[in-house]
C-alpha cells in the first residue's frame, strides 16, 4: 500500500474536507473524490511494489492466464490473475459470450458495453467471490474477463499496460473466515477497485471501512452487506426471482400440498432474500400450499440427512425449492438415493450442468437462472466507471430467466447456462 507520510497526511486532510461515506452515496461527489484519488495515485505510483508475494505489501504483477473463453471451463484455484498474455494473434479467435444487462429508465449508464471508458494503464481490479467451485462464479469470472478484454482492446492496451484483475475466494460458500482473510489481503495490495460477493451479511463492515479509508471503491456482486460505503451493487433481483420460482413450483404440484425449502445459507443476503420472498409468495397467493420446513446447507447435518428427516416428518411432501446450484445438486443426489420420491417436484435456482441434465430428463421441473456472465461484465464496468470518477448506479439488476424442459435448449437461453 502507499504508506509514505506526506501522502497519508494529504489523504487524511482530503478526507476531513470531503467525507468518504458521502462520496460513495453521491455520484457527483464520487466523481470528484475518485479524480482526487487518481491524481494521488499517479503522484505516488513509484512506491507501489510489484510482486507475487502478498507479504511484500505491494501489488501482484499480472500473470499469464486463460482468456474469457477458457474461464468457464477451468478448475477453481485459490488465486487467479486474469490478465491474458502470450500470443496476441489469438485474441481474434476467442469465443465471445453474449452479454446482456437490462437497462432501466433513469439509469446512469449502460453496463453491457465498455464504450466511452478510459482508465489508466495497468489499473488493477481485485475480485473476491463466494465459492470458486461453483459454476455461477466461474461464469461471473468469464463475464468479467470478457469486459476486461473488450476494455483493453478499446484502449489499445497490451502486455503490462493492460487493465487486469485477480479473482479469488474460498473453495466453498460456508467459509466466511477464509473469505474475510482474503479480503484483508487484497485491500492491503491497494487495488484501484474491489468487487466483492460477501458470504455473511453480518461480516465485512470493518473491511468496508478499510477500503473507504484507502479510497478503494467497492462494487458488490451477487451478495453484500448493508453499508453506505458501497459504490454499487450488481445482482439478481433475488426476491422477484424467488417469487417466480414459487409460482412455478405451485404450478408443478397443482397449487396444493406441502413443500420444503433447501437454502444455501442462513445468513447470506441472496439466500435470506430468496427464502423470505418464496415464503411470502406462497402465503399471499397459494392458500392450499404450505411451506413446512426450511433446511440450510451451512450447518453440520448433510442435505441428504436433512431431507431424509423432512420426508419422515412430512411423507406427503410434494415439492422442494432449492435456492442455488449447490443445493439443487445435493437435493437431486439425495432424492436419487431414496425410495418413493418420484412424486416430489424440484424447482431450483441457477443452471449448473447437473441441473441442466436433470431438467432435460424430467427430474427437475425447472429453474430460475441468473445472468452471471452479464453480472461479471457489469461489475467490471461499474468498477471502471468508479475508478474513472464517472457516475455509477447504486443498484444494477442483471436479470434472471425461467428455464424448463421446453425452453432450456432454446438458442436465446444459452447465455443463461453455467457451462
Amino acid at each position: 500500500m502507499e504508506n509514505d507520510s506526506s501522502g497519508k497526511a494529504e489523504r487524511e486532510n482530503y478526507e476531513t474536507q470531503n467525507d468518504c461515506s458521502t462520496a460513495f452515496r453521491n455520484p457527483a461527489v464520487l466523481g470528484s473524490w475518485m479524480r482526487k484519488r487518481s491524481s494521488d495515485r499517479q503522484e505516488h505510483r513509484s512506491i507501489v511494489v510489484s510482486g507475487s508475494d502478498r507479504n511484500s505489501g505491494g501489488r501482484r504483477k499480472p500473470e499469464a492466464s486463460s482468456s474469457s473463453a477458457d474461464s468457464t471451463a477451468e478448475s477453481a484455484s485459490a488465486s487467479t490473475s486474469s490478465e491474458s498474455s502470450g500470443d496476441e494473434g489469438k485474441e481474434a479467435d476467442k469465443k465471445r459470450i453474449e452479454i446482456t444487462v437490462p437497462h432501466k429508465d433513469g439509469m446512469e449508464a449502460l453496463y453491457d458495453t465498455v464504450d466511452g471508458l478510459n482508465v489508466e494503464k495497468g489499473s488493477y481490479i481485485a475480485v473476491v467471490a463466494k465459492d470458486l467451485s461453483a459454476g455461477f462464479w466461474k461464469a461471473v469470472k468469464a463475464g468479467a474477463q470478457q469486459a476486461l478484454d473488450d476494455l483493453n482492446a478499446s484502449l489499445g492496451y497490451t502486455g503490462n499496460d493492460k487493465v487486469y484483475m485477480t479473482f479469488e475466494g474460498p473453495e466453498n460458500e460456508s467459509d466466511t473466515n477464509s473469505q474475510i482473510n482474503i479480503i484483508d489481503s487484497v485491500i492491503s495490495e491497494n487495488p484501484d477497485a474491489l468487487i466483492l460477493g460477501i458470504i455473511d451479511q453480518q461480516s465485512g463492515q470493518a473491511q468496508m471501512e478499510e477500503a473507504s479509508d484507502s479510497q478503494i471503491p467497492v462494487v458488490i456482486a451477487d451478495s453484500g452487506i448493508e453499508s453506505d460505503l458501497i459504490t454499487s451493487t450488481c445482482a439478481t433481483d433475488h426476491a422477484a426471482a424467488a417469487k417466480l420460482a414459487a409460482d412455478h413450483l405451485c404450478e408443478a404440484i397443482g397449487n396444493s400440498g406441502e413443500v420444503a425449502i433447501v437454502a444455501h445459507q442462513y445468513n447470506t443476503e441472496s439466500s435470506v432474500e430468496r427464502v423470505e420472498a418464496f415464503k411470502k409468495e406462497i402465503e399471499e397467493k397459494y392458500t392450499d400450499v404450505k411451506v413446512v420446513q426450511v433446511n440450510y446447507g451451512d450447518g453440520e447435518e448433510s442435505i441428504a440427512d436433512m431431507l431424509k428427516n423432512t420426508l419422515e416428518t412430512y411423507p406427503a411432501l410434494k415439492g422442494i425449492f432449492c435456492t442455488n446450484e449447490d443445493m439443487a445438486d445435493q437435493t437431486l443426489d439425495a432424492l436419487a438415493d431414496m425410495e418413493n420420491t418420484e412424486q416430489i417436484q424440484i424447482v431450483g435456482f441457477d443452471s449448473g450442468e447437473k441441473q441442466q441434465k436433470a431438467i432435460q430428463e424430467g427430474r427437475e421441473y425447472g429453474t430460475v437462472t441468473q445472468n452471471p456472465y452479464g453480472l461479471g461484465y457489469a461489475a467490471i464496468v461499474a468498477a471502471v466507471r468508479a475508478i474513472q470518477g464517472l457516475p455509477v448506479d447504486q443498484k444494477i439488476d442483471t436479470g434472471y430467466q425461467w428455464l424448463d424442459k421446453d425452453t432450456i435448449d432454446l438458442e436465446t437461453n444459452q447465455k443463461y447456462l453455467y457451462n
